[in-house]
């Protein structure tokens, strides 16, 4: 009886045990379907990563940060619209999740701009219970510099050996250019300082007592190629600040005459003092470089002149005072005194606009050409020309010849201007030289308005890509006829032996490439093609052979990689050699930047990720790994 007893007590204990069980079991899996359920909801939410104060820098990419693990097929657009290329950061699981997105424009950012991103089909890492969401945000780039004062102040006297400093409200690091011109003109030294908020303006030689000079700051707007320092634009120089100082005048000396560069042959060297100097001892503390003849006169010993017999012409004299040279009052200058002055030579050019051998010029903009005198207008006109020949009309703005064409200049096309030698000038001095300069437009983007199509399986890029070019030309068509129409190789993968893609699909259009799936090659494409539109294949191209058809208006579907592109050929069950590259994959060409003969970049519809820009060298490897392949739908 007692052993009765103590069996059931026992399998009473283990009935409760198991009760426990059970219930611990139960609140476990409702704790993560509830943790799941959470994670599932969560919607990445994105953020712009900004520079200081909110603004993007003008060279700086765009970089949008999610907070959660976001499915590949999110969307990017930027208004105004953007070209550029999108790169995604922090790949997670063979990259079909990310948390960073990175868009590098094409060209740098316009200034003191606000744009517009719009970023769709956001959906969480986790599958989503919901709809994808759609976000709005925005961001305004840098404003250009702008001058805060030049110094010194222009109510005082300057010295000879002044020196300039311009002071902006912020760096300009090569987000636009600034001339200076002084007139009369000096040679200077330019240099940036205060960690670019500013430039020292340094004379080379001493600035002439007692002469007047202004100073004209233009600043030209300009962008580059994004990431490079190829210059893509610039604009027409615009003044944007000017001011005038005034030299103090030599002791001693009140006036001294001729000045500046462009002195007439005539002229007389006139010193005024400020008090009677003593004749003889001016004379014999004067010195005239070079030698001139000629004399020394005076009346009333507070000015006097010398007569020379002729000045030679496009010469640079210098008339040097002593210091000592006396005055009735027994009184002496107490140093050195030097002016200079420069005769009148034959007619030179001053400036040009766009600058010679320069690149990126407006195809809207004009030809400027400063002459650095007074010049017969007629005869610059009939010694002009323009090569390649441009319509256009001629005016002047003072000693400035300006060109404007009848039309735009080319994209992508170096012009080259002329004055032969002959001009006149008003003074007499004609040009000896031929006046030569060159410059290149900016570059032409061509892109055909190709309509974009995400793949629809795994492994469908080639047939996505062709439904993108067939609904260019208006054929409302789908990936899946297509599919039935090439067809699938039935060969199984059996160690070194799988389908023919030159026939049909090989492997599983939903698989994993390359181990249960591949794709398919030009041939079957161009035949599926052929009934909606004129379609050809081709392999072996050149780079211009594939531009031209851009340039006629067809879409081109090539075949590269988007992986590593390392070969992993195999052979059909008759023996044939299969060529095949990890990470195939195919792309619409649909432009391209720059000439036709030589673009800088090439511009495709990816069917994973949209629209992308490739450099030169980095499509041509692409395309290459397959042997420059594609299709031609007309």
């Amino acid at each position: 009886m007692a052993l009765l007893l103590v069996n059931k007590k026992e399998k009473q204990k283990s009935s409760k045990h198991t009760h426990y069980k059970f219930w611990s079991i139960v609140s476990a899996v409702l704790f993560f379907v509830i943790l799941a359920s959470v994670i599932g909801n969560r919607s990445p939410v994105p953020k712009l990563s900004a520079d200081v104060n909110g603004q993007i820098k003008l060279d700086s990419p765009l970089q949008i940060k999610f907070d959660w693990p976001v499915a590949r097929q999110v969307e990017v657009k930027v208004f105004p619209k953007v070209f550029g290329q999108i790169e995604y950061q922090d790949d997670m699981v063979n990259g079909k999740l990310f948390k960073t997105i990175v868009f590098q424009p094409e060209l740098t950012w316009l200034p003191a701009t606000t744009y517009e991103i719009s970023i769709s089909n956001v959906e969480s890492a986790i599958p989503s219970f919901g709809n994808p969401k759609q976000y709005s945000l925005s961001f305004t780039t840098a404003n250009l510099p702008v001058i805060n004062s030049v110094s010194p102040s222009q109510d005082v006297e300057i010295s000879p050996d002044l020196t300039w400093q311009v002071n902006l409200d912020i760096a300009n690091d090569s987000i636009t250019e600034y001339q200076f011109v002084f007139d009369p003109a000096i040679e200077f030294s330019t240099a940036q300082v205060d960690n670019n908020r500013g430039y020292i303006l340094q004379p080379l030689s001493l600035l002439s007592q007692g002469q007047e000079y202004s100073l004209e700051i233009f600043r030209k707007d300009i962008r580059y190629l994004s990431g490079t320092e190829t210059l893509a634009f610039q604009g027409e120089p615009i003044s944007v600040w000017v001011g005038t100082w005034q030299v103090r005048e030599a002791p001693g000396i009140v006036d001294f005459r001729p000045q500046g560069s462009k002195v007439g042959l005539d002229e007389s060297i006139l010193f005024t003092f400020s008090e009677n100097i003593d004749f003889d001892s001016f004379k014999d503390n004067v010195i005239i470089m070079p030698d001139l003849e000629g004399s020394w006169s005076t009346e009333d010993f507070i000015t006097v002149s010398f007569k020379p017999k002729a000045l030679a012409k496009d010469t640079s004299y210098t008339i040097t005072t002593l210091a000592g040279l006396s005055t009735f009052d027994s009184g002496y200058l107490e140093e050195d005194s030097t002016h200079q002055f420069t005769t009148l030579g034959p007619v030179r050019l001053a400036s040009i606009s766009p600058s010679g051998g320069g690149t990126g010029a407006s195809v809207d903009g004009t030809i400027r050409v400063l002459f650095d005198q007074a010049v017969d207008q007629s005869s610059v006109e009939s010694r002009f020309s323009i090569i390649p020949n441009v319509a256009g009309s001629i005016s002047w703005e003072g000693n400035t010849f300006v060109y404007q064409p009848a039309s735009p200049l080319d994209f992508n096309t170096q012009y080259a201007i002329t004055f032969e030698s002959g001009i006149d000038s008003i003074a007499g001095f004609v040009s000896e030289e031929t006046i030569r300069s060159s410059f290149t437009t900016e570059l032409s983007v061509t892109k055909l308005s190709v309509p974009f199509h995400r793949q629809d399986h795994a492994l469908s890029c080639e047939v996505a890509t062709l439904v993108m070019a067939l609904r260019y030309y208006g054929v409302d068509i789908t990936e899946q006829p297509l599919i039935d129409d090439i067809g699938f190789d039935p060969t199984e993968k059996s160690g070194n032996v799988w389908g023919n893609p030159h026939i049909a699909f090989v492997g599983d259009i939903d698989g994993r490439q390359p181990s249960t799936g591949y794709g398919v090659y030009w041939q079957p494409i161009a035949t599926a093609g052929e009934v909606y539109r004129p379609t050809r294949w081709f392999t072996d191209w050149a780079l211009s052979d594939l531009t031209n058809e851009i340039k006629n208006g067809n879409p081109v579907i090539v075949w590269g990689t988007v992986g590593s592109g390392s070969r992993i050929d195999w052979q059909t069950k008759e023996g044939d050699k299969v060529v095949a590259v990890n990470g195939e994959h195919t792309f619409v060409v649909i432009g391209f930047v720059g000439s036709a003969s030589d673009p800088e970049k090439i511009i495709v519809l990816d069917p994973l990720y949209g629209e992308r820009y490739f450099t030169r060298d980095n499509f041509l490897w692409r395309w290459g790994v397959l042997g420059n392949s594609g299709v031609v739908v007309e």
